[in-house]
């Protein structure tokens, strides 16, 4: 029966473990509109698998961490990075990505909460995987006009079997 439990956990829906965030305020403006218009170049860059484009987003000195814990350093290790995924197992993906939250803790620096899913990715072998849905946090600063990454994580949503559910 636990194991019954657990498998139906670790299949439901990201939203089903999603902790309530603020209440939004409407449409983001200023700043906040700014890092929305980072993220939507980013995936329109991704879409068409531009490693290069989708670089230019971060920092020299910026990192990265993949859901697995793998971090790479610096905007040439992150191109490298999403160079190969993209020339791999990325190569017909297509990325739905949503900014749930944007902090500005003090002037020229963001912190971006949201979602992501992950369509028409493959393993190693080309065969099909399912949708990869997870969260994602981004410190950002800014950068002569435009906004920078930092730091990136991704994360995979897990069910944690000694937490209660509301």
């Amino acid at each position: 029966m636990s194991r019954l439990l657990l498998a139906l956990l670790l299949m439901a829906p990201t939203t089903m473990f999603a902790q309530r965030g603020p209440e939004p305020k409407g449409e983001p403006t200023g700043a906040e509109l700014e890092v929305h218009n980072t993220y939507k170049a980013f995936t329109e860059a991704w879409n068409k698998h531009d490693a290069s484009a989708m670089a230019t987003m971060w920092t020299d000195d910026g990192d990265h961490m993949e859901p697995d814990g793998r971090t790479v350093f610096g905007k040439k290790e992150v191109q490298r990075l999403l160079a190969y995924e993209h020339a791999s197992v990325f190569k017909s993906s297509k990325l739905h990505l949503a900014i749930e939250h944007v902090r500005l803790p003090k002037k020229g620096v963001a912190v971006a909460d949201g979602t992501y899913e992950l369509f028409g990715v493959t393993d190693t072998r080309g065969n099909k995987i399912p949708i990869r849905a997870g969260y994602f946090t981004s410190f950002l600063i800014k950068d002569g006009d435009k906004w920078k990454v930092t730091s990136s994580r991704l994360m995979l949503p897990q069910a944690l079997i000694w937490r209660e559910r509301d």
